[in-house]
C-alpha cells in the first residue's frame, strides 16, 4: 500500500477545510427570546450554522441605547448574549447581525418591548406541553409571552380578567421575518368558543385587537398556524394586556420642529402632541402610543419630511366639498367606510409638474388606493393605481391654469378606520436613489472589499458625488464619484491599518446638484432574512420575495454592517476587468497570488454571480473551474465554459479567496465584467457605398472573430433586389476575410438600400447564429453626359 506524505496529507486536510468554508457563512434561523425588554439585561440564545465562533452582535439599535456582550458557554453552536438596553430605548422591530471569526450572519428581526416577558415553558423544555385546557401554561397580565411554533403545534395560555375588563392581544410572528401566519383562538373556563381573529389589516399574517370580558373568570388563549405549519425556528411573541388596539396614526409623516397633532383613527378621538427636533438624523421611526392607565405601548411606522401636512376634513364625498389644499403637500386621510371617496382641491398653473405617491403599507394599512385628477370642468384625466407590491405613482404635468381635484378612493370599494393612507405631492424635479447591493462586509485591516452600488436617476445625468456617514478615520472609498451617464459603480471600501478590530455601521450618502436644487439620497439595501423567502402567488406564480420580506424596518435597510477583521495573510488581484466569454466555448482569467512570508496556506477561490449561478430548478449556464493558490505556485487560471441556454449579457462576477488561518476563515473578493457574446459578427468593409445604377465595387467581409474560436464562417446577405449580391459567401477557417462584388441594377432608383449580413457557424459542436452587421447602399441619380457644341 503507498503510503501518502505527511505533508500532502496536510495540504489534503486544509483543502478539504477551505473548500468546505469558502461557501458556508454564518447564518442565523432564530433568536430565542424574540424581543427584549428596554431597562433591563435579556439573555439570548441565536440558532443557526455556522455559528460556532460567534463573538459580537450587530444591531440596527442606537449604539447608545444597547449593550451587548457574549455571555458563559454556547451549546452546540448556539451563542449565548446578555443584550442590555437603555430605558429609554426606542421600542418597535430593529435588526441584528451576528459577528464571527469567519464573517457577518444575515440580518434577524427582533423586537423591542415594554411589557414584562414570560417564556413559553415548551420552549425551554419540549416535554412540558401547554398544547390544551387542561395543560395550559398560566399567565398573569400584562405579559409578553415567547414560544415556537412547531409543526401542528397549539400552544394555550391560562389568563385570569375581571368582569368588564379590556385586554388587547397581539401577535408578533410573520412581523419577525418568517412564513408564520398564527391564528388566536378565547375559549373560557369550560371550553366554549369566545372569539377568533386570524390576519389583522395592516399587519401582515399578525393580528392585533382587543375585547372586552363580560364575565370574570378563567379564560384560555390558543394560539397556532392557521395551517398547522411550523418549525422550530417559527418563534413569536404574544402581547396580552392594556395597551391601544391602534394599527395607523395620521398624520404618519413628521415635519422637524414642528408639532404635530397625532390622530388615530381605530381608537376614537384621541390626540397625542408630538414633534420631532430639527436635525433628527432618521428618516424613518416609531410613534410610540401609550394612553393613560395602559400596561405597554404600541409602536407605529411614520417618517420624517420637508413637506407640509395637509389632512382631510369631512365631508368631502364630491369635488364640490373637496378639502382644499395648497402644493405640494402631503396628503393625509381615511376611507373610513366602504364606498367612501375623498377629495381634495387645489389650484394651479400651466406647466406645473408634479408626481404623486400613495403610501398605505408601509404605515400598517391594507388600503389599496386609486386616485383620479379632475379638471376644472369635471372631467377624469388621469388615474393611478397600484403597480404589483408598489402602491399607486404617477407624474402629471398641468395642462391649463385653473382648480383642480384629486379623488381618493379604495380600489374594492372597502373602508374602515384603519384604512388610512398619505399621499406624497411633490413637484417633479431631477432626483437620485441610490441602492447598494451589499449589506454586509467583512473586511481585513490594510485591505479591501467591494462595494457594488446601482443608481437611478429621475431628469438627471450629472456626476454624483459620494460621501460615507459613521466611518471611523481610516475607512473611505476608493471613488467617491459616479460619473456623468453612468448609472452603476463597483466601488471600493479601503480599510487602512489603524483601524481597530471590530463592528461599524455604515451609511452612503449621494449627493448631487443641477445648479438650482440640490439632490440628495441614502443608499438602501434589500437585505436576506429569511433562508427560503420566495412566497406564492394566488395561482401560484412565485414571489420574488414575501411580502413581509420586502417590508421590512427601515433601520434594516438604510445602513450596512461592517466588520474589521485582523490582517489577510495572502491578497490577490485579476489579471482584467472584463473577459469576454464566447457562446458554447471557454475564456481564461489570470489570477495573482500573494502570500505575507511564512504562510503557506493554500487559497481556494470560488466565482459567484450571474449566469453563474443556479436559479431555482435550471443549473448554472457558465461554469468555473479555478485551481488552488499556493505560496510556491501563487499564479492561478480561472476558466469559464459557457453552456447551453446562455444569454448574450454583460454582468458582475465577484471571486473570493478564501485560506484558513489559525482557525479562521480570512475571504477577501475581487469583482470583474463577464460578457457573453458570439464568437463571431461578420462585417463589411467599407460598410457604405455610394454608386451610380449599374455600377459596382468590391468589398472584404471579415469575420470578426473572438480569439477563442477560428471556424468557418458561412454569410447568407439579405438584400433589396436592386442590389446583387452572392446568396452565401463562405469564410474558411482559419481566414479571415474574403472579397465579394456589389452590384447596382441599372433600373435602380436613387435612394438609400440596406443589406443585412446575417451569419452562421459551428462552435463547439453548437449551430450558432447571429443577425449580423449592416452594409448600405447609396444609390446616387447617374450623371447625364454633357453634350459639346462649335462657337
Amino acid at each position: 500500500m503507498r503510503r501518502i506524505p505527511l505533508a500532502a496529507m496536510l495540504m489534503l486536510l486544509a483543502l478539504f477545510s477551505i473548500e468546505n468554508r469558502c461557501l458556508a457563512q454564518a447564518f442565523v434561523e432564530h433568536v430565542f427570546p424574540p424581543c427584549v425588554a428596554r431597562g433591563r439585561v435579556t439573555r439570548i440564545e441565536l440558532v443557526g450554522s455556522h455559528l460556532q465562533t460567534a463573538h459580537a452582535l450587530w444591531t440596527t439599535l442606537p449604539g447608545d441605547k444597547l449593550k451587548t456582550t457574549p455571555a458563559g458557554e454556547s451549546r452546540s453552536g448556539h451563542p449565548l448574549f446578555d443584550v442590555e438596553l437603555a430605558n429609554e430605548a426606542p421600542l418597535g422591530l430593529y435588526g441584528l447581525r451576528v459577528a464571527t471569526d469567519d464573517g457577518l450572519s444575515n440580518v434577524h428581526l427582533f423586537a423591542v418591548d415594554d411589557l414584562p416577558i414570560v417564556t413559553e415553558r415548551e420552549s425551554l423544555e419540549q416535554s412540558a406541553v401547554n398544547n390544551g385546557t387542561l395543560t395550559a401554561q398560566q399567565v398573569d397580565l400584562p405579559a409578553a409571552v415567547v414560544g415556537t411554533s412547531r409543526e401542528a403545534d397549539i400552544d394555550v395560555f391560562a389568563i385570569d380578567v375581571l368582569a368588564g375588563q379590556r385586554v388587547t392581544f397581539e401577535v408578533l410572528g410573520s412581523r419577525l421575518g418568517k412564513g408564520f401566519d398564527p391564528v388566536v383562538t378565547i375559549l373560557d373556563a369550560d371550553g366554549r368558543f369566545v372569539l377568533q381573529r386570524d390576519n389583522s389589516v395592516g399587519l401582515f399574517f399578525d393580528c392585533r385587537f382587543d375585547h372586552i370580558f363580560e364575565k370574570a373568570g378563567r379564560y384560555f388563549v390558543k394560539l397556532q398556524d392557521s395551517r398547522y405549519h411550523g418549525t422550530d425556528h417559527w418563534t413569536y411573541v404574544l402581547r396580552m394586556g392594556r395597551f391601544p388596539v391602534a394599527h395607523v396614526v395620521l398624520p404618519s409623516s413628521v415635519r422637524p420642529g414642528q408639532k404635530v397633532a397625532m390622530r388615530f383613527p381605530q381608537i376614537g378621538s384621541e390626540v397625542k402632541e408630538f414633534s420631532v427636533p430639527q436635525g433628527f438624523s432618521q428618516k424613518h421611526a416609531y410613534y410610540e402610543l401609550r394612553s393613560e392607565g395602559d400596561d405597554g405601548s404600541v409602536w407605529l411606522p411614520i417618517s420624517l419630511t420637508d413637506r407640509e401636512n395637509r389632512l382631510e376634513t369631512e365631508p368631502n364625498q364630491t369635488p364640490e366639498q373637496a378639502t382644499s389644499v395648497s402644493l405640494p403637500a402631503n396628503l393625509h386621510g381615511t376611507i373610513g367606510r366602504a364606498g367612501d371617496r375623498d377629495n381634495f382641491a387645489f389650484d394651479l398653473h400651466k406647466g406645473e409638474k408634479f408626481v404623486f405617491r400613495t403610501e398605505t403599507r408601509r404605515i400598517g394599512s391594507p388600503a389599496d388606493l386609486e386616485l383620479a385628477l379632475i379638471d376644472p370642468q369635471g372631467k377624469v384625466i388621469q388615474r393611478g393605481d397600484d403597480f404589483g407590491f408598489e402602491d399607486a405613482t404617477f407624474s402629471w404635468t398641468v395642462p391649463k391654469q385653473g382648480r383642480y381635484s384629486l379623488q381618493v378612493s379604495e380600489v374594492v370599494d372597502k373602508g374602515g378606520p384603519e384604512y388610512a393612507y398619505r399621499i406624497e405631492v411633490s413637484r417633479q424635479t431631477p432626483g437620485i436613489r441610490l441602492i447598494s447591493e451589499a449589506g454586509r462586509l467583512a473586511i481585513p485591516r490594510g485591505s479591501r472589499q467591494p462595494l457594488p452600488l446601482l443608481l437611478e436617476r429621475t431628469n438627471f445625468g450629472g456626476p454624483v458625488e459620494l460621501t460615507l456617514l459613521g466611518a471611523p478615520a481610516g475607512m473611505s472609498l476608493r471613488t467617491t464619484t459616479i460619473e456623468k451617464g453612468t448609472n452603476a459603480l463597483t466601488g471600493t471600501l479601503l480599510v487602512d491599518n489603524s483601524i481597530s478590530v471590530g463592528l461599524y455601521s455604515l451609511q452612503i450618502v449621494g449627493r448631487a446638484s443641477t445648479g438650482k436644487i440640490e439632490l440628495e439620497t441614502l443608499a438602501r439595501t434589500q437585505p436576506l432574512i429569511d433562508r427560503k423567502p420566495t412566497g406564492r402567488g394566488p395561482h401560484g406564480e412565485a414571489f420574488e420575495l414575501r411580502e413581509d420580506q420586502r417590508r421590512l424596518p427601515p433601520s434594516v435597510t438604510d445602513r450596512i454592517a461592517i466588520l474589521v477583521t485582523p490582517e489577510s495573510p495572502f491578497d490577490f488581484e485579476l489579471a482584467e476587468p472584463l473577459v469576454t466569454l464566447p457562446r458554447y466555448s471557454e475564456a481564461t482569467l489570470p489570477i495573482q497570488t500573494t502570500f505575507v512570508p511564512g504562510f503557506d496556506q493554500p487559497v481556494a477561490f470560488v466565482a459567484r454571480g450571474g449566469s453563474l449561478e443556479r436559479v431555482r430548478l435550471r443549473n448554472p449556464t457558465v461554469t468555473t473551474e479555478i485551481p488552488i493558490a499556493t505560496a510556491q505556485r501563487p499564479a492561478v487560471t480561472a476558466r469559464f465554459r459557457s453552456g447551453v441556454n446562455s444569454q448574450l449579457v454583460r454582468h458582475r462576477v465577484t471571486i473570493t479567496g478564501t485560506t484558513i488561518k489559525e482557525g479562521r476563515a480570512i475571504h477577501l473578493t475581487r469583482t470583474f465584467d463577464l460578457q457573453l457574446k458570439v464568437a463571431f459578427n461578420p462585417q463589411a468593409k467599407p460598410n457604405r457605398l455610394e454608386l451610380e445604377p449599374g455600377a459596382s465595387a468590391t468589398v472584404r467581409i471579415t469575420a470578426r472573430r473572438l480569439a477563442q474560436f477560428d471556424g468557418a464562417v458561412t454569410i447568407s446577405p439579405v438584400g433589396p433586389a436592386e442590389i446583387s449580391v452572392p446568396r452565401t459567401v463562405s469564410i474558411p477557417g482559419g481566414q479571415s476575410y474574403v472579397d465579394v462584388d456589389v452590384s447596382v441594377a441599372a433600373t435602380a432608383k436613387p435612394g438609400r438600400y440596406t443589406v443585412r449580413l446575417p451569419a452562421s457557424a459551428r462552435v463547439a459542436n453548437f449551430s450558432e447564429q447571429i443577425g449580423g452587421e449592416k452594409l448600405e447602399v447609396i444609390v446616387k441619380a447617374k450623371v447625364a453626359e454633357s453634350s459639346s457644341r462649335p462657337e
